[in-house]
């Protein structure tokens, strides 16, 4: 008898292992994603912020001017997906 509670307790051991396991790896990649989330935005956060500085800067006076300060930090935002993509670091 004693040796049957001793396999079904390593069983749960074993079960509850492989449980924790699969739980951390969950975790890892939900954090693998909003690490990736965060290093793609940070590039709008910062052209945004150089550009609301209150000095003269570019495409200011222009009636276009969000629009391409939107453009670009939209096309380095892909950029630095992309090559972090190839890299395989995301």
């Amino acid at each position: 008898m004693d040796r049957i509670i001793l396999g079904y307790s390593q069983y749960l051991d074993h079960l509850e292992n492989m449980i924790n396991n699969m739980i951390s790896y969950q975790l890892n990649m939900i954090m693998k994603t909003l690490t990736e989330i965060s290093i793609v935005l940070t590039i709008p956060a910062i052209i945004f912020g150089f550009w609301g500085v209150n000095v003269d800067g570019p495409f200011e006076k222009s009636s276009y001017g969000v629009f391409a300060v939107l453009i670009i930090s939209v096309i380095l935002s892909l950029i630095c997906w992309f090559l972090l993509r190839r890299k395989t670091y995301l």
